[in-house]
């Protein structure tokens, strides 16, 4: 039986990949970085901004350097985004019956809390989630299991006793390398592409607290 639902954020609770990728695009065009398609998926997408930084500048950023540029990507995504910010379809009926059902709910995410303040805080759901653990409190990105460990023990719940919605293979390989159940909704990927997840859902229309039961 699952004790705590965890929840990424980025191309979960929001539909905001390509706002994402808009953002790192004028960033990369300002400063000279050409990316492909296939670099964007596989190192950018589902990474900490402090690994993307360091691929793109080819060294470790300091911390001051770090903050600067993060600073600027998230000023930039937020100015694409803060127009059409929005819950995704479903998710906050379902919210609210785990809500109802007494489940402890957290994010785990690889956005840093700048980002992440403002999808809660626009969005008016922070009272939904226990725990939100963000870029900036682990030092490995997924799919390492640093960020869900963490966040399962904020929770004080066992890993195993867990539930996780993932839009990226990186982050579905995160939360099961730490033992915990996943569900992947086709946000990023079509349904073939996330098989390795417990389950697949196009929309949170389609998930409700029984079928949480049933992993």
């Amino acid at each position: 039986m699952f004790q705590a639902v965890i929840f990424d954020m980025n191309g979960v609770i929001i539909d905001d990949e390509r706002i994402h990728q808009e953002s790192w695009r004028q960033l990369c065009h300002k400063y000279d970085f050409h990316l492909t398609e296939d670099e964007f998926k596989h190192n950018v997408f589902g990474r900490t901004e402090a690994d993307t930084f360091a691929y793109l500048f080819h060294k470790q950023l300091t911390p001051e350097e770090l903050e600067r540029y993060s600073s600027e990507r998230v000023e930039i995504a937020i100015s694409i985004f803060k127009p059409k910010l929005a819950l995704a379809e479903g998710l906050l009926q379902f919210l609210q019956e785990l809500h109802v059902c007494n489940v402890p709910l957290a994010i785990a995410t690889s956005a840093r809390k700048p980002y992440t303040n403002f999808v809660l805080d626009g969005l008016n759901i922070r009272q939904f989630f226990k725990q939100v653990v963000t870029a900036e409190e682990v030092s490995k990105s997924k799919p390492n299991p640093a960020i869900y460990l963490m966040t399962a023990k904020k929770l004080s719940v066992d890993p195993k006793s867990c539930i996780v919605f993932e839009d990226l293979l990186s982050g579905i390989k995160s939360a099961q390398a730490a033992g915990m159940k996943v569900i992947g909704i086709t946000t990023t990927h079509v349904a073939e592409e996330l098989n390795i997840a417990d389950k697949i859902i196009d929309s949170f229309k389609h998930i409700n607290v029984d079928d949480l039961r049933k992993l």
